[in-house]
């Protein structure tokens, strides 16, 4: 799909939908319960869907409602594997399901090629080391042999996901475990997203300096839970606000665990002009300065923190971007192809981004590089480009937001769409 985004002046009022980092630990841990959970307040992206089609191919019964979920499961046990387990495009299902579904027999994991060329070595150390096998192919990843409970070494400056994989099947052991962390825990924040979901699942897990400890024997209980909203999105309506024209955001829990809240902060301490009420927090165009912000605990935030780089007064960095090179798409290369194309003064190095604004923004052709969050990105700048943005791969959005395009369109942006 290709959809033309023109110049817009945006006003309204906006919900961002359920995080999907949210609703994978849900639906998993409803999964794994023996009996009916309710989970309510939920989108069904790609991503999400990826993780239901998998545990309802598994004899999990998943009753989907506009509003809700309707997971009722006869536990682990009951799993029954006989097809290959197909993640998709999905990084977090796959790291997080790889430890939860291998079993004595032979597992086949697939998915889109981009998929299988992400970094899942940790794993394979895992299987290696507990004489496991762990087989990783172009397009598939095959294992044999259950995880065992014991003490785990993992590096800080991976994925969380490898750790929240671990953490969902620690528990079901027959006997405790330990996970040690080596150095700076990076998006340590979605660990504790983890916990706290399997808090509500009668699942815990005991956090100790750089150590987790895990009794087993533990059973997930099943349980009525409502999904936050998404401060991954709501930092492109976030942005918008401040570059283009007033927004209010409504439906987010401030007190989350969710890393990307820190986009308020972040927009507050260079100028940005935002009103917080209980749930609501209103984001006024403004003038902002030049910053520097490490990536490493919040990498999804890159891009559309490079849009308000680019249209801020100075020298702006964005640092410790090691990780995105391994996202979707190198998001940082295309997050500097994009905005260069459109003008902008840009330098990337190893691992950062430096920008120098503002910049005006060029209308033209871009490609999302099949990467939901340049696609919003390009959308959010082309609000407030010179001439219209056309971008190709626009469906990509689906994997993580698959009404982006009609909820800018509901704040006034002008969109046309174009079927290939």
């Amino acid at each position: 799909m290709i959809v033309e985004v023109y110049p817009s002046k945006v006003k309204g009022t906006i919900e961002p939908p359920a995080s999907k980092s949210y609703l994978h630990r849900a639906i998993i841990s409803a999964s794994i319960a023996k009996g009916t959970s309710i989970i309510h307040n939920v989108i069904y992206s790609d991503d999400v869907n990826a993780t239901l089609d998998i545990f309802a191919s598994l004899g999990v019964a998943v009753e989907r409602y506009v509003d809700r979920l309707v997971i009722t499961s006869k536990g682990i046990d009951s799993f029954t594997i006989s097809t290959p387990i197909n993640c998709n495009e999905s990084g977090s299902t796959l790291r997080f399901v790889i430890p939860i579904l291998s079993n004595q027999q032979e597992v086949y994991f697939k998915g889109k090629s981009s998929l299988m060329s992400r970094p899942m070595h940790i794993y394979e150390e895992i299987f290696s080391y507990q004489g496991l096998t762990y087989k990783k192919q172009n397009d598939s990843i095959v294992t044999r042999g259950k995880i065992k409970p014991g003490k785990f070494k993992i590096p800080g400056n991976i994925s969380s996901q490898f750790i929240s994989g671990l953490l969902f099947v620690l528990p079901l052991l027959n006997g405790d475990s330990e996970i040690e962390i080596l150095g700076t825990l990076e998006s340590s924040s979605y660990i504790n997203m983890t916990i706290d979901v399997l808090e509500s699942f009668g699942i815990f897990i005991k956090h100790k300096k750089n150590r987790f400890l895990v009794n087993g024997n533990q059973s997930y209980k099943p349980t009525e839970i409502f999904a936050e909203n998404d401060f991954s999105q709501m930092a492109f309506f976030s942005v918008l606000g401040i570059i283009n024209n007033d927004i209010t955001i409504k439906g987010m829990n401030f007190n989350s665990f969710q890393p990307d809240k820190v986009i308020i902060d972040a927009i507050i301490n260079i100028g940005g002009i935002v009103e917080k009420h209980s749930d609501i927090a209103i984001f006024k165009r403004s003038k902002t300065s030049d910053f520097t912000f490490d990536l490493s605990q919040s990498p999804d935030l890159a891009p559309i923190l490079s849009v308000l780089a680019s249209k801020s007064h100075g020298f702006s960095r964005l640092i410790n971007g090691e990780r995105l090179k391994i996202k979707e798409s190198n998001r940082l290369l295309t997050t500097y192809n994009s905005l260069k194309q459109m003008g902008v003064r840009i330098i990337m190095g190893d691992d950062y981004l430096e920008i120098v604004g503002p910049n005006k923004f060029r209308g033209g052709e871009f490609d999302s590089y099949n990467d939901h969050r340049i696609a919003m990105m390009l959308a959010i700048a082309a609000t407030v480009a010179e001439s219209k943005t056309t971008i190709t791969n626009a469906e990509a959005i689906n994997k993580s937001y698959p009404n982006f395009y009609t909820d800018l369109e509901s704040l006034g942006v002008k969109i046309k769409y174009i079927e290939e």
